[in-house]
């Protein structure tokens, strides 16, 4: 009988060069020859190892061709193979391995060894029911379960995609494997490929298949016809597949509501006790309920009752067929006995006959439960649970809420659960899509009336079910927050005990719950629910700030503007830097408008554009020493100039244009400009502000004045003057001493690495500018928030001090990150500069997870924000002292975001004396046109190749870590390990990303 590696054989006699295997390393392809090379060194080395058949070998090597390379040399050997992906979590990969009795390994530790070999040519010859390979899944025993495939499955495999005896495939198809490497459905296409004369088989890289619009580009740039899809990862693209696609095989979840008019889509159905495609359906329109048709292949398939005898025509049974090749369970004689009976399997899913003879599966008999397509066995999840909390029973149960699949676990003891703890030690033991997302005490186990374990009658979990136990608020201020609380997450009771954070709050919602109680809570703000958390605390730490406040906020803004003030340290840091480089204009924040003429008047827009200047006292603010040589800052509304149009033609406008940018009178000047230009074709207006006077947010609250002057309303009061006052206020109180001792116990005495290493020493400014897309999806990142519960702020945080790690090669890593420090109500309607630089470090260890640093980041940047009264950063790292970079996640400052009522178009500016403000910044712009990395260097210290390094290491790391979030909870131990046993994570990650980065540039 000729075989698949008789296929191969004539292949190579044939075409020897021709490509058919790739993946993101081998980008120009494994040929025929080289396949059988290095098949044939695995074939010559396990020969060597007395190899051969009936003997299994685990294969445990990286996604890509590897795999496949070692699945032909083990074949060649007569001998079976088990694989293992890289993401599974020790303990499952030693059980595997001892299951089946793995003679030997082949992985990256010993592949370079085995690649040094001659090859053995032809292979062994092997009987239809000699052992081939297994594939594990989750089991009912608690343990993963293999099925043992013979040979004969092999051939079998091809026969059940094939169409009137004919594969579907032919010589210029193009596949994509996508699903995992030890997945029955990658199995059926590695064989069919191979079977197919010079076709070529492309295996995708999980961080392509992660993320929807990079394996659209992928499917257009390598011309994909043909590949594996989930059903719900085809909902997710749409029709999002390229112009080349022409037939596409869904399976492992039901396939209903898909179609595509331009594609041939095929529903199989397969498990991994089938080795084949037993179901096979063409999809012809969106079934709300899809056929899975009928088997291509010669297979005995019966439907059959709970006693074995076979059901009516059109009514449900358990779906039961014949396959001569798979021996049963490993070791697990039992479970083998109970499903494999009279030669049948029995399956499991119900299902029934349609009117056109097709099959329709309509559920499940037992308990198995499938995540994303994953298939698991409650019972495996449930011993792992029972073992890590010492309980006698638990229960779990998946759910599909609004498109979104999950794991509830349920136990009876009464203890209190520590679900991120617990999450944690999980994942030494099983996959990521195995670990629940809630654990629930249920009071009593729920039964069938004939008293068995009744699964759907589990309750589904409530977020409201997982806060403390209820105390009701017992004063006004508490009702308030609680109320709060529950309006801004969604929630139907809060107690005063409930923690804001672990109900789902973050930053984002700590301002929208004070926006929420602002009406009663004037002086709420957003550092005083970081330090309380539940109402209770929060209640508390208000009233008593509320004693400290006297008089009305109006009332005491206007006092603090006839007063001079001291400049924050903030501003004193910019200052001090504009002073290296006086002339320069570092520090102009500019834009130019391009507005409608139909629209806007001239004179009209000059008077909306003073009354909005005058709304806003910070841009009436100007600089002066005083007779000890500090500087201060002061309220001097006659340095106010009036706005007239100025007419001129669009040429002229042209040559204007490039001259409007032009550094500031820093000491007594004034510190912003307005100006109004009337062309034959629009109005323009230029307005530029001293950074030390304006950040990103006041751009956003000065368009909004903009808005309401235009529209007749009052501009919203702006607290300048009170927020400088509160300021220096809080310098004298002793929890400013209590936030400078946090910052100084965290980060003083540490040797930190703050930027990436510069290449030359200068005290020069010279300014560098890279902007560049970082390629990253809305739904991944949206993904990764939920998934390791981090905002998107604090995600570029940990990259940028991953990418500088990276660069250094360094371990103890220090950035700053911009926290707009508007914790005030009234600060929301403020313009000035009041952001705080708050510090984030992170010390590398080799049993860190990626779980672990994102956890440290976010609470490092949680406690940043309740101690932030203290300027730490800009006290300790002053311009000749340690610099220290940072990050910015904001919207683009030259965005007009929010002007589009106004039908506003913003216009470029040459930046005239430009200067580096900083040694290095990142700022992460997320508009219009996705997230993008904007890097400002200065250029007199980094050559541009070196920051083009750093780029692409920033910009690849946040795409591992976005779209290898399943793979992230992995020990930078166990990653050094499987990557040729680096000595520190810097190392392995610098690895991956250069090979990355060079495969990207080769393709």
């Amino acid at each position: 009988m000729k075989t698949i590696l008789d296929t191969l054989q004539e292949y190579t006699a044939k075409a020897a060069d021709k490509q058919i295997l790739f993946d993101e390393v081998s980008v120009k392809g494994i040929t025929y020859r080289q396949l059988n090379e290095m098949s044939g060194k695995i074939y010559a080395w396990l020969k060597s190892q007395g190899i051969g058949k009936e003997d299994f070998v685990l294969i445990r090597l990286p996604r890509g061709v590897k795999p496949v390379i070692a699945m032909i040399g083990i074949w060649k050997a007569g001998a079976a193979w088990a694989l293992v992906e890289d993401t599974y979590a020790p303990e499952r990969i030693e059980y595997i391995r001892n299951d089946c009795g793995c003679k030997n390994e082949i992985s990256v530790a010993n592949w370079e060894e085995i690649m040094r070999l001659e090859p053995l040519e032809g292979h062994e010859k092997t009987d239809e029911h000699d052992a081939a390979y297994a594939i594990y899944t989750s089991g009912t025993t608690g343990k993963p379960k293999g099925v043992l495939h013979e040979f004969g499955n092999l051939q079998r495999a091809i026969d059940s995609v094939s169409v009137d005896g004919r594969t579907p495939f032919n010589e210029n198809d193009s596949l994509a494997t996508l699903a995992p490497m030890n997945f029955v459905a990658t199995v059926i296409v590695i064989l069919c490929a191979l079977n197919v004369f010079c076709g070529k088989n492309y295996i995708v890289s999980y961080e392509t298949i992660k993320n929807p619009g990079a394996l659209a580009m992928f499917f257009l740039k390598k011309r994909i016809t043909i590949t594996f899809l989930t059903p719900s990862y085809v909902r997710k693209i749409g029709k999002n597949t390229g112009p080349f696609l022409r037939m596409l095989f869904v399976g492992s979840e039901p396939a209903n509501d898909i179609y595509l008019d331009n594609v041939d889509i095929i529903n199989i159905y397969a498990s991994s006790e089938s080795g084949f495609a037993v179901g096979f359906f063409k999809i012809d329109k969106a079934y709300e309920t899809c056929p899975i048709g009928w088997p291509q292949v010669d297979t005995k398939i019966y439907l059959k009752d709970e006693n074995g005898t076979d059901v009516p025509q059109g009514e449900m049974g358990e779906i039961c067929y014949e396959n001569p090749y798979v021996r049963g369970y490993i070791n697990l004689p039992e479970e083998t006995k109970k499903h494999f009976k009279n030669g049948l399997y029995y399956s499991g899913d119900l299902a029934r006959i349609d009117e056109n003879r097709n099959l329709l599966i309509l559920g499940r008999l037992g308990d198995m439960i499938k995540i994303n397509g994953n298939r698991i066995e409650p019972a495996e999840i449930e011993a792992a649970i029972k073992e890590e909390l010492g309980i006698d029973w638990c229960a779990v149960r998946g759910f599909d809420k609004d498109g979104k699949s999950f794991l509830c676990a349920y136990f009876t003891d009464d203890m209190e659960v520590d679900s991120a703890v617990v999450r944690k030690n999980l994942l030494k033991r099983l996959p990521y899509y195995m670990i629940p997302s809630y654990f629930m005490k249920i009071d009593k186990i729920p039964m069938k009336a004939n008293g068995k374990f009744d699964r759907p009658g589990l309750p589904q979990p409530d977020i409201s079910d997982f806060v403390s136990d209820y105390v009701a608020p017992s004063n006004d201020v508490e009702k308030t927050i609680c109320e709060g609380m529950e309006k801004v997450l969604k929630l139907s009771k809060v107690g005063v005990n409930d923690d804001f954070y672990e109900l789902g709050g973050d930053s984002l919602s700590s301002i929208e719950l004070i926006t929420v109680c602002q009406k009663s809570l004037k002086s709420l703000n957003a550092g005083i629910v970081f330090r309380g958390r539940t109402p209770k605390n929060i209640a508390q730490i208000y009233s008593e700030s509320l004693a400290e406040c006297d008089g009305d906020p109006d009332e005491l803004n206007r006092m603090a503007m006839g007063c001079m003030h001291p400049l924050t340290a903030e501003q004193l840091y910019m200052i001090d830097y504009q002073l290296y480089t006086p002339n320069s204009t570092m520090y102009n924040l500019f834009s130019l408008m391009k507005l409608d003429k139909d629209v806007f008047a001239a004179e009209q827009l000059c008077e909306i554009m003073e009354n909005a200047i005058k709304a806003h006292p910070a841009l009436l603010t100007t600089l002066h020493f005083d007779s000890e040589g500090n500087l201060y800052q002061k309220y001097t509304p006659e340095i106010f100039q009036k706005i007239y149009p100025e007419k001129v033609s669009e040429f002229e406008f042209d040559y204007i244009r490039d001259t409007l940018v032009f550094p500031f009178k820093i000491v007594a000047g004034r510190m912003y400009r307005c100006r109004v230009f009337e062309t034959e074709k629009a109005l323009y207006v230029y307005f530029d502000v001293h950074h030390s006077l304006f950040d990103g947010t006041s751009l956003k609250v000065f368009l909004n004045g903009i808005k309401n002057v235009f529209m007749g309303m009052p501009v919203e009061p702006d607290y300048y003057y009170l927020f400088l006052k509160r300021r220096e206020d809080v310098v004298h109180t002793d929890f400013y001493q209590e936030c400078k001792k946090y910052f100084e116990d965290k980060y003083d005495h540490i040797e930190w690495v703050s930027y990436p290493k510069i290449d030359h020493e200068s005290r020069e400014n010279k300014m560098g500018e890279l902007l560049v897309p970082l390629g990253l999806m809305e739904a991944e990142m949206n993904a990764m928030e939920r998934t390791y519960k981090i905002s998107r702020n604090e995600f570029f945080i940990t990259v940028a001090m991953l990418s500088i790690a990276v660069y250094n090669r360094a371990s103890d890593i220090k950035i700053s990150w911009i926290y707009n420090g508007r914790e005030d109500i009234q600060n929301m309607t403020t313009v000035g500069l009041l952001f705080r630089d708050l510090p984030v470090a992170l010390r590398l260890k080799d049993d860190d997870s990626i779980r672990d640093i994102f956890t440290k980041v976010h609470q490092q940047v949680r406690d940043g924000i309740k101690y932030s009264c203290y300027p730490y950063v800009d006290i300790n790292n002053r311009v000749a002292d340690n610099e220290v970079a940072y990050l910015l996640y904001q919207q683009n400052i030259r965005d007009m975001g929010g002007s589009s009522d106004f039908d506003i178009e913003t216009v470029d500016v040459r930046q005239n004396k430009a200067a580096s403000q900083t040694i290095l910044d990142m700022e992460i712009l997320d508009g219009e046109e996705g997230l993008q990395l904007m890097i400002d260097y200065a250029a007199s210290r980094y050559e541009a190749e070196s920051i083009e390094k750093f780029k692409d290491i920033y910009v690849k790391m946040s795409q591992v870590l976005v779209t290898h979030h399943s793979q992230a909870d992995v020990t930078i131990g166990e990653i050094k390990k499987m990557l040729f046993d680096k000595k520190s994570f810097f190392e392995v990650i610098k690895f991956y990303i250069e090979e990355s980065i060079k495969v990207s540039k080769g393709a």
